[in-house]
């Protein structure tokens, strides 16, 4: 389960806010009001989504474009059989 915690909580005391996130491995919401705000995760976590240079994330429309892309012909098809 997701932690969510208000700003103004989040002001009071973000040293031990940060301590459970480093610590105790925990994923925190920050909102003000009801709206969500940011997300503090570990830095491990953090560092596997987004550090690896290797992975880049894609939007819809560009996973579009490499499907489009990747489509063989029935001519390419048949001769890819033909050689299997």
């Amino acid at each position: 389960m997701q932690q969510s915690i208000n700003m103004l909580d989040f002001r009071k005391s973000p040293g031990e806010v940060i301590n459970e996130v480093f610590y105790n491995k925990k994923k925190i919401i920050l909102e003000r009001g009801k709206k969500k705000m940011a997300v503090m995760v570990p830095i491990g976590l953090y560092e596997k989504l987004f550090i690896d240079d290797d992975i880049e994330i894609y939007s819809k429309t560009r996973i579009k474009e490499f499907k489009k892309e990747d489509k063989i012909t029935k001519n390419l098809s048949a001769k890819i059989k033909k050689l299997l």
